[in-house]
């Protein structure tokens, strides 16, 4: 039973602790080269699920620094492949089927892969905040429904919802901190990414638009680095609040297809072009994705390229050191709740 008194050992602790964490929490988002290895689809023949590996060197500034990505490696391929997700609870890659009426799901080391019932023709896939389900959507395949498709275990009846309110179908759906339980963000849009984008109720399937008729309303993902979600579309990217208002857009070259892609959480995003182009943006230093002084690469990758998969988040490949675990776990412990919103980092 604590005394009420603490000793100066203790007060030593909590100060070395409280010092530390506020140097991490005060240091640049990201420093040196950025490495990450992407998994994603291609929509032609062949095998349709790849990755490679991206590196970045630079300062963040426009024009300076350099991004590469290694030549595709060929993982699987499965009799449909569209979204791309991993499975949080064995580590294995989850493929939206597109008009098959499953889900696949794929050991990335072999290419061996299990089928799950989606209960519907799936396409753009993302994981549930608390890991136990995969949902999906079915606009491209014009099916008025989502999906949601036990994880925990994997596998199992799917959970299929009518969709309705402001709009009848659903692309891509993602989830944010704050929101309320049994709610989600989605973007209902064309292949050209003309579209809506607001909030879903997930028990009833009912829609509320946010932001209608934009050209950026079809790939979507949060990004914690900036608090914002990410919307792409056409060749438009766009920074949206949780709330809705439109922060910033960027607008890429004519006749690009952007579909779906990926953040690293430090202030980097990568993004598929269904044209066959592979967009990376550094916008730590601004903290605005089209800002004029971001470092944008926008260059060929691989033909029919479709989507990326999350590096972070539910669902994303990345896991963080197990040191950085470590230290972020003995913060929490010493300090509880330490919380701050993700801003552009000082070089």
């Amino acid at each position: 039973m604590w005394s009420g008194v603490r000793s100066a050992g203790t007060y030593t602790l909590l100060a070395t602790t409280a010092m530390l964490m506020a140097d991490l929490a005060a240091s640049p988002a990201w420093a040196g080269a950025v490495t990450d290895t992407l998994y994603f689809t291609t929509f032609a023949s062949g095998e349709n699920i790849w990755k490679s590996t991206a590196t970045y060197a630079g300062d963040g500034n426009a024009g300076n620094g350099t991004f590469t990505v290694t030549a595709p490696t060929g993982i699987a391929q499965t009799p449909g492949a569209d979204g791309i997700v991993e499975n949080p609870n064995n580590s294995q890659l989850l493929v939206g089927g597109q008009n098959t009426g499953s889900i696949y799901q794929v050991n990335p080391t072999n290419g061996s892969y299990t089928t799950l019932n989606a209960g519907m023709n799936t396409f753009e896939i993302t994981v549930g905040p608390n890991g136990n389900h995969v949902w999906g959507g079915g606009s491209e395949g014009g099916a008025a429904t989502i999906t949601e498709v036990p994880l925990n275990p994997t596998g199992g009846a799917p959970n299929v919802i009518s969709v309705s309110g402001a709009n009848s179908e659903v692309t891509h759906i993602t989830f944010a901190p704050g929101q309320a339980a049994g709610t989600a963000f989605y973007t209902d849009g064309t292949n050209s990414g003309l579209g809506n984008f607001g909030t879903i109720n997930l028990a009833t399937g009912v829609t509320t638009a946010l932001l209608t008729n934009v050209p950026y309303a079809h790939g979507m993902v949060y990004d914690p680095f900036t608090g914002d979600l990410i919307l792409a579309g056409g060749d438009t990217l766009a920074q949206i609040s949780t709330t809705g208002a439109v922060l910033s857009t960027l607008a890429l070259s004519p006749g690009q297809e952007l579909d779906q892609g990926a953040v690293t959480g430090n202030g980097q995003l990568y993004w598929a072009d269904n044209t066959g182009n592979l967009v990376f943006i550094d916008y730590a230093n601004t903290g605005l994705i089209g800002s004029s002084q971001d470092f944008v690469s926008n260059n060929f990758f691989i033909t029919s390229l479709d989507d990326i998969a999350p590096l972070v988040g539910s669902g994303g490949t990345n896991v963080p050191e197990p040191a950085t675990l470590g230290l972020l776990g003995f913060g929490v412990a010493a300090l509880g709740a330490l919380r701050r919103r993700a801003r552009p980092r000082a070089r």
